[in-house]
This record gives structure tokens, sequence and C-alpha cells, in this order.
């Protein structure tokens, strides 16, 4: 994967200098805008005030005075272009308007207009002389906007000029701050880097700077780089530690299995001068006395023998030297083969000895041995503990996605096991009752050897009882299924393009990849179509819910195109869809086979074995 480096530099003129100089021109922008307009406003109402003067001064006041007046006001003022007094007339009718945004900015001028009126005697029917207003004309006083801006403009440039020399000053620092702060970015960003290649003896090299530039998660990640190769440090030393002690432990483990080994030879040898003496005692008459001693030697030779060939099946399970074998058999046969061999014994002592499969004949994979060898123990060890009554063998299958898990319950009427020996029982040579015998049969091995060997083929087993009610022994077995292992090569190296709608043949597909198949599945035509031109595929399945003229058209233009050899197309249909003639056409088309939709749903496994044999 590609790191990308990252642009700090360019990143903070980014992030923090050009927002910062856009908000810094947008308030300026807002700024001048009120101001101005407001300054406008106040020139305004001063000039109407001065305007409203002169139209009093023009009706009380000569000619004379009021153009002295005028002049000497334009003179001063220089914001004012001009006052001018218009005469009354009925066509003219002078009128001040509020002034608007875009006047402030972009207009040049702007007129005031003020009614100049005077007063005059006026004889009422009651003899009485009254005073009216008489309009005579307007004094209109008009205002110089682009000299208001310049002058606007000149009196606040200083303070624009100082507001903006701060702001950039103040940028510029932090600015400064950040890049200073981001300078060790690319140097974490080359350390990051070896971290995530797995380069810690170059990441280790990281100095740290000063501790005032340094950031806190910059002393963490060194810390952690510290932390870690101090540990790897206490992991070679634990290493070699352990290598020594298990160098230590292998030489400890040889001499003693060397000891083992000469002890069980040993063993062995005078059990077989044992056996010799009691064959050549066997050849000789000797009495009833004599015979029943040469009987008790002779079971506690079984009995030694048997421990011996135990103790070293156990040694070749801890020293990994036995294996997990696979073969074909199947469990009913297995437990009625069993039974059959462990009926005389149970007759011996009028015990009924039966088998309850609750499966039918089915073939698993699995060390048969070592299954036999567990299942005959559980077996006879139910024999030797029941005096009368029934032993029961059930088994059932549990069907697992890929596997099958095998339960078995070996139950019997016997003497039981009190509760306080019930974590005992698994321990090596343990015996409840040594004076009990056993039986003549060599195919059996103790509780211990029996529970090491289901953990060597990752099963269990678990016991309930109950003194003088039974014993029931319960073992779980996961195994191969062996139609299973058959059926995922019924399509193996096919390559199988599926087109549905609405997932009607998706889990079909996921069954096929169970049978080996590669699978694509698409629900796209354009997709599909550039699959199948750069790919070479052996079937092509379609779904039965796209459409009869999307699905002939489709193939109709798939085998002119066609170069590669032929792609094998199956075309699943619904009865109530597609008729006789429309099937017809399909195949005229280039649609190989037909399937119904009821053999797909019902007997997929079934239709799978057909369709190997077509694509084969």
């Amino acid at each position: 994967m590609v790191q990308k480096t990252l642009g700090y530099q360019i990143g903070v003129k980014r992030i923090i200098a050009i927002p910062f100089l856009l908000v810094l021109f947008i308030c300026l922008v807002i700024y001048t805008l009120v101001d101005l307009t407001q300054t406008v406003q106040s020139e305004i109402k001063q000039a109407s005030k001065i305007n409203y003067l002169l139209a009093q001064s023009v009706a009380s006041n000569p000619n004379s005075l009021i153009t002295t007046s005028v002049d000497k006001l334009l003179s001063e003022m220089p914001q004012y272009e001009s006052i001018v007094f218009f005469p009354f007339d009925q066509q003219q009718h002078p009128t001040t308007r509020p002034i608007k945004v875009t006047e402030v900015l972009f207009e040049r001028y702007y007129g005031l207009s003020e009614p100049v009126k005077i007063n005059l005697l006026k004889l009422t029917p009651n003899q009485k002389n009254a005073k009216v207003d008489q309009l005579i004309g307007y004094s209109n006083l008009t205002l110089d906007l682009q000299t208001i801006r310049h002058q606007w403009f000149w009196q606040h440039l200083p303070l624009m000029l100082v507001l903006s020399f701060i702001a950039l000053l103040n940028l510029w620092f932090v600015v400064q701050k950040v890049q200073n702060l981001t300078n060790r970015l690319p140097q974490l960003e080359d350390l990051s880097r070896h971290i995530l290649k797995d380069e810690f003896s170059q990441a280790e090299a990281y100095q740290l700077p000063n501790s005032n530039e340094a950031w806190v998660f910059e002393k963490a990640l060194v810390y952690l780089l510290n932390k870690r190769k101090a540990q790897i440090a206490q992991i070679d030393t634990l290493r070699q530690e352990k290598n020594a002690l298990e160098e230590t432990q292998i030489k400890q483990l040889e001499h003693s299995s060397k000891f083992e080994n000469i002890l069980i030879h040993e063993f062995k040898s005078s059990v077989s001068r044992i056996e010799s003496g009691l064959q050549l005692l066997h050849n000789q008459y000797i009495s009833a006395e004599q015979k029943d001693a040469v009987e008790i030697i002779s079971l506690g030779k079984d009995d030694l023998n048997a421990k011996l060939d135990q103790i070293i099946q156990i040694n070749r399970i801890d020293k990994g030297q036995t294996g997990v074998s696979a073969y074909q058999f199947s469990p009913t046969a297995l437990i009625t083969q069993i039974v059959n061999d462990y009926q005389p014994f149970a007759a011996e002592k009028n015990i009924t000895l039966t088998a309850k499969p609750y499966h039918a004949d089915y073939v698993l994979e699995g060390d048969i041995q070592k299954i036999t060898l567990i299942i005959s123990s559980l077996v006879e060890n139910a024999i030797k503990f029941t005096d009368k009554g029934s032993i029961t063998i059930t088994s059932q299958l549990q069907h697992l996605q890929t596997q099958v898990r095998w339960m078995l319950q070996i139950e019997d009427t016997g003497i039981g096991i009190a509760k306080e020996h019930l974590e005992q029982i698994f321990e090596p040579f343990f015996q409840i009752n040594p004076e009990v015998k056993h039986t003549s049969s060599n195919n059996s091995a103790g509780l211990f050897l029996v529970k090491k060997l289901l953990e060597l083929m990752k099963g269990g087993i678990t016991v309930t009882s109950e003194a003088d009610v039974g014993t029931n022994f319960q073992v779980s077995l996961l195994l191969k299924d062996w139609k299973h292992n058959y059926e995922r090569n019924l399509l193996i190296n096919k390559h199988i393009v599926v087109w549905y709608h609405y997932e009607d043949l998706f889990e079909k597909a996921k069954r096929m990849e169970n049978a080996g198949a590669k699978v694509e599945t698409f629900t796209n035509t354009e997709l599909l179509e550039d699959y199948l031109s750069s790919h070479t595929v052996d079937a092509l399945f379609i779904s039965r819910n796209i459409h009869y003229q999307a699905i002939l058209d489709f193939v109709s233009k798939f085998r002119e195109l066609e170069q590669n050899g032929r792609v094998t197309i199956v075309c699943v249909y619904d009865t109530k869809a597609l008729n006789p003639h429309t099937i017809e056409l399909l195949k005229i088309a280039g649609v190989d086979y037909f399937v119904k939709k009821e053999v797909i749903d019902d007997t997929l496994d079934q239709y799978i074995k057909e369709l190997s044999h077509i694509l084969s």
C-alpha cells in the first residue's frame, strides 16, 4: 500500500491564510458599505436642514443676501455641487426620495428639494384678515456623492491601514507558529511509514528534539518504541532461556524415555518368562489347588501385560509419535461388529447387549482403529462392572455444514460409580474395585487411554453415574463426511457464471461453490457481457426471473460474438413463464439445457451430479 506524503506547508496556507484573508476582506467590505452609507445619510440630513433654512430665507430676505450666503456655503462645503431656486410651475414638482445603497456606491449626484412659501393676507367673508402660505417655488440642493466618498476614503484610510497591518501581522504570527509546529510532521510521517513497514530498527533511531518543541503524542510514540525495544530484548532473553530450558527438558525426556524403554523392555522380558513358565506348568499334571494358583498368576500376567501396552501407547501420544489416520467406515456396521464381538462375554453374565443406531447407514472418514479401541474399551468396561440387566449402545449423527458429529452413549445397569470417584476414573490405572476380573479380550484400553485417544482426535467424553443404578458414558467425535468429500469435487476446476434477479439463484450458486466450482454472479447485463468477453467459462446459468425477451436478445448476441469454445448455457425456467414455443425459440437462439425451478429447489444435489456429467 502506497503511503501519500502530506504537503503540510501548503496545507497551512490553505487552511489558515486563505480563510483568514477572505474573512478580513469580507469584514472590510461590510464595514465600508455600512459606514459609507451612514456617512452619506448623515450628509443628506445635514443638507436637508440647510436646504430648509435656505427655503425659508428665500421667502423673507432679499435675493442679493441669499446669493451671497449660497456662494459662501458652496465655497466652504465642497460636497455641495449646487443650490438653485426653481420658480413654481404647474408642470414641475421637484421631490426628494430616499437614497439607495447602489447610489451611495456608484452614483455621482443626489438632489434635495424644499418648497419655498410666503405669507399673504387674505380677506375672509367676515371681513377679517387671515394669513395664508403661498407656494412660489422650490429650493434644490445637489450633493456631490463622489466628493463625499473621497472625503470618507481619505478620512478612514489611516484607520483601515492600521487595522489591516495588525490583522496581517497576526496572520503572519499564527502562520509562523503553525509552520514551526508542522516542520516536524514530515519526520513523524517517515517514522510512521517505517512503523507500518515493520522497519523498527530505523524507527527506533528517531531522535526527539528539545522538550519544548516535541509534541505530546510524539513523545508517547517514541516512548512506545523504546518500550517495545525493551520488550523485544526481554522476549529475546526469555526465548534464549526457553530454548535452554527446552534443551534441558529434551535431554531429560530423552534420558527418561531411554529409562522407560529399558524398564518396559525388562518388564516385558519378565512377563515373557512368567508366560513361558505358565505354559510349562499347563503341560504338567498339577493339582486343583495348583491350577487355581496358575490361574491367578495368569490373570496377573495379563493385567501387567495390558498395563505395559497402555503405558507404551500413552508415551507415544505424549511424544507426538501417534497420528490420526482417515479411513472410510460405516458407523452402523462398526457398532454391529463390536456388539457381535462382545456378545459371548455378555451372555456369560446373562447381560443383554444391544445397539440402537438412530440413523441410516452412512459413510464417515476417521481413524477406525482408534475409534474401535475406544468403543470396545467402554463396552468391555460396562460388561466388567455389570452383573445383571443390560448394556445399550446408542448412536446418533448430527450433520453439520461439512462434517458430522457422531454422538455415542454406552449405558449399563451395573454397580455404578460413587460421586467422589467420578473425577478419578480417567486417572492412569485408577480402579474402584481391584478385585473385579478382566475379560479375556485384548482389544481394550483403560479409561485414561480412552480419554487420551479422544483428545488426539479432537473428541470428548463425559460420564454420569449413580451407585447401584448404572453408568452412562457419552462420547462425541467430529468426523468428515465421506459423501461431502466426494460431492465437493464434482465441479472441481469448473468456471460457472450465474445471471440472476432477486437472489433466486444466489444460494444455489454458493452450493455450486461447495462442489468445487469457481462461481461468479451478475445482475447487470453490461457487466456480464464484459466478463464473458474477457474470461473463459464452462457454463452460464440464467435465472427464471429474467424476462424471456432479454434472455433471447442476450443469448443471440452472445452466440454471435462467441470465440473461445462453446459455453454451456442452462436456463432455469418456470412452466408458468415459459411455454413450449418460447422454449423452442430460446433453443434456436443458443440455450443448451432447460431445468425446472422445482428441480433446482428440491433436488439440487442430484442436479449437481448431472451437471458434472454434462460439463465433463
